[in-house]
């Protein structure tokens, strides 16, 4: 009866396939390999059991001998448990949580050791993608340097404080995190009036006194929000602070009015902004935190239905990193890959596609100018800034009316009232959407490109579509421009500058959409200096085919290129330490001038003003789908008909 019992349990074993069960003897040798075994790292039980399992740990961890120091305290503990990266047998790394189990006998004696993996990378890569989230949250509040913005927990502790904070207020971070709101304030009551307000009505609004590290005293406009998560439970509070001492002065004084009023819309608007981001950004972290707290409680409990789960916290990652983009744009910090565009062109490809979009309530009407030169700008960021208009002239149009996209050319000095000095002497397109739609109010018409304003019903728009075009536009080096009053619809003027270089490659011969050749063995140089993000995509890019060197900054990077070693194609980050990746391929390509380059970037601070693309070089923002990554490549390496005419 036991060695029926023994048997089965051993057939379980045999069968379970979502982990990998094996035995170690005590030289590290396999003893036995189960089906989840076989399917995580790819080898069969024939042809691993009697090998060392050290073979499934990556190379620095064998030189390290990290394999020997799991043995070892197993053997000394009883268990021994951690996450890493394994080896897959055709090389590919995966992460891991690894348990080791000593096994002994009825007397003591070591007789081996019960090894358990289950593959988490799908985990780890969310957890990426959510420390992504949190740190490109991180770096658009410290950007702010005239306000300053700190978190606090429920209790009023402060867990955050931002660079304008340190500035205005003169505390580090080390300093103040982990101390009370009340003693910034000259009457600590009034601390905890704010506190109470906002927990209660949402906001908390006051003028008041605020001190200094150096016992100075300020006067201040405070905004109080409380953050709460999806079920209403209160998680704490975001502050912002703004020194208002010389603008209250000036008011006593009767002052310098007008400089008074730009502050006072200034702070508003960044009150907005701030509070509309971290509601915004709550909700989406709370979808990826509470996901992945579900997806860990039902593996614990042997459940595999999590495929739902984790699909939700990629689609809240997803969310996030669309609202960062569009945060950057509203900031002008969104990378652009501008070239020259044919706009008569992009207008007609997307007229093919918007009346689906629109309805039938709704006429399109074009009126394209002939013979215009071409447009210097990012052709995507157009298309969505042109589709965002026409939506917005849509919902403008409850009961129906036209829509119409005009585009001229406008002669140097004409134009906008107050244009950049880019459309001064030059030729200037036009861009024109107007609609027949209730038109806006000449206060609504004043916010309209506020960040998070919108008149739409909840949950029908961010309040980001206006404002992300006027600052693409502002950061094309355009001008945008307003008309609308009540009953007689809206008119959206955008103006930016000619391109009169055309590009090497048509608009066209970059569709995204064509199906994209797989892989035929191209060696590729990877240039990333994250690890994470460089393992990751190097991992799939060898899954699909393709050869990968890799290299983690711009020297290294540069050292392949001026090898003797093939390279069909070089992906690499912008943003490197030592040489950025645009000063790595400028210098690269006096050694291999035809070489193709796809540059991937998230911010625009890494990239010069005037930079464009030319036929052997694309851009791709981060952070991206793998499926866009591979298409993007594909565009530039040749096709197997173009292959098999290189001599």
């Amino acid at each position: 009866m036991e060695t029926s019992a023994t048997n089965a349990y051993q057939l379980l074993v045999q069968s379970i396939r979502d982990y990998a069960i094996f035995m170690v003897d005590r030289q590290g040798r396999i003893r036995s390999w189960n089906a989840g075994a076989e399917q995580i790292h790819g080898h069969r039980a024939a042809d691993i059991v009697g090998r060392a399992f050290a073979l499934l740990h990556t190379e620095e961890e064998r030189h390290g001998g990290r394999p020997e120091l799991i043995l070892h305290m197993a053997a000394a503990h009883g268990r021994f448990q951690e996450e890493a990266e394994r080896l897959r047998r055709d090389g590919s790394r995966f992460w891991a949580h690894v348990v080791c189990d000593a096994m002994r006998d009825e007397h003591g004696s070591l007789l081996g050791f019960a090894m358990v993996t289950r593959d988490i990378t799908e985990r780890r890569l969310t957890e990426t993608q959510l420390r992504e989230v949190d740190r490109r949250f991180r770096l658009f509040v410290d950007g702010v340097t005239d306000c300053a913005i700190c978190m606090l927990d429920a209790n009023g502790i402060v867990t955050d404080w931002n660079t304008g904070a340190e500035r205005i207020k003169g505390y580090t971070a080390s300093e103040i995190i982990g101390r009370p709101l009340s003693q910034f304030f000259v009457n600590p009551l009034v601390a905890q009036t704010a506190m109470t307000v906002a927990s209660e009505a949402g906001r908390y609004d006051v003028v008041d006194w605020q001190v200094r590290k150096d016992g100075s005293r300020f006067m201040a406009e405070i905004a109080v929000d409380a953050i709460r998560d999806n079920d209403g439970r209160l998680l704490g509070f975001a502050k912002i602070t703004r020194d208002i001492t010389e603008r209250v002065d000036a008011e006593r004084h009767l002052e310098d009015t007008r400089a008074q009023l730009f502050q006072s819309q200034k702070i508003e608007a960044l009150g907005q902004l701030t509070g509309g981001m971290a509601h915004d950004f709550n909700n989406l972290l709370q979808g990826i935190i509470g996901s992945l707290e579900v997806v860990e409680m039902r593996l614990a409990a042997g459940r595999q239905d999590v495929d739902r789960f984790l699909g939700n916290a990629l689609e809240s990652a997803k969310r996030a990193a669309t609202l960062t983009h569009r945060l950057l744009a509203f900031a002008r910090r969104q990378p652009l890959a501008p070239r020259s565009v044919n706009l008569n062109d992009l207008v007609a490809q997307i007229a093919e596609l918007l009346p689906a979009t629109l309805g039938e309530r709704v006429e399109l009407k074009l009126d394209l100018a002939p013979s215009l030169l071409p447009v210097m700008c990012d052709p995507n960021l157009l298309e969505s800034a042109i589709l965002n208009l026409s939506i917005n002239a849509r919902d403008a149009m409850p009961e129906g009316g036209r829509l119409t996209i005009r585009t001229a050319s406008v002669p140097p000095g004409e134009g906008p009232l107050h244009r950049p000095h880019s459309l001064r002497d030059a030729p200037t397109l036009l861009l024109q959407v107007s609609d027949t739609g209730v038109g806006m109010s000449a206060d609504v018409r004043a916010r309209a490109f506020d960040p998070f304003f919108t008149t739409k019903p909840k949950g029908r728009g961010t309040g980001l579509g206006l404002s992300m075009i006027h600052g693409f536009v502002s950061q094309s080096r355009g001008a945008i421009e307003l008309d609308s009053e009540p009953g007689r619809g809206t008119t959206v003027s955008v103006y930016l500058p000619s391109g009169e270089r055309r590009s090497m490659r048509a608009l066209d011969d970059r569709n995204p959409g064509r199906d994209w050749e797989p892989a035929a063995g191209e060696t590729i140089l990877l240039v990333e200096d994250e690890d994470v993000v460089r393992d990751l995509i190097a991992g799939k890019l060898r899954e699909l085919g393709y050869r990968v060197m890799e290299a983690r900054d711009g020297h290294a990077g540069l050292s392949r290129i001026e090898s003797a070693e093939h390279i069909d194609m070089v992906v690499s980050d912008i943003g490197l330490p030592g040489l950025t990746g645009l000063q790595m391929i400028e210098i690269g390509r006096h050694h291999r001038p035809d070489l193709k380059v796809l540059f991937v970037t998230g911010y625009a601070e890494t990239m010069p003003e005037d930079w464009t693309l030319d036929a052997n070089t694309d851009l791709l923002t981060k952070p991206f789908e793998f499926d866009t990554l591979v298409q993007r490549m594909r565009t530039l390496l040749p096709t197997p008909l173009e292959r098999a005419q290189i001599p």
